[in-house]
């Protein structure tokens, strides 16, 4: 199982990094993340492997945030995987929330997906024949 974290952040650029910079001054490594800003919002959305102490770190700060279990999954680097891993969702009733990639390596890659059912989503997942679920 992994768990994704996200915080929101008021403020400019220097706002965001000051609120990720709490994270690696805890020695917290981010394996991926993504951010975005809405009006005067960042919304930062991550993923690391150590889940405890980014909870332990976030809440010492009194940082809010939310975390929530996603669906990570292994494909072959080819054109459309992606689009077929999301249509096997959404064919089988999962709504997608969001969706990026994780990582890549050599000729395959994994991508995060959001869902609204990750038991459904990953059962899913694991049917699909070039796919591997986290």
């Amino acid at each position: 199982m992994t768990t994704e974290f996200e915080m929101s952040v008021n403020g400019n650029s220097k706002d965001l990094l000051d609120a990720i910079a709490i994270l690696s001054s805890q020695n917290v490594n981010l394996d991926t993340i993504a951010t975005a800003k809405t009006d005067d919002r960042y919304v930062v959305k991550f993923l690391t492997g150590n889940e405890e102490e980014c909870r332990r770190t976030f809440i010492k700060a009194d940082l809010p945030f939310r975390e929530q279990r996603v669906l990570v999954v292994d494909m072959y680097n080819r054109p459309g995987q992606w689009m077929k891993a999301a249509r096997c969702l959404v064919s089988a009733g999962v709504q997608l929330r969001a969706s990026y990639l994780y990582s890549v390596q050599g000729d395959r890659m994994r991508f995060v997906f959001c869902v609204d059912d990750y038991e459904k989503a990953k059962n899913v997942a694991g049917q699909i024949a070039e796919c591997a679920a986290d």
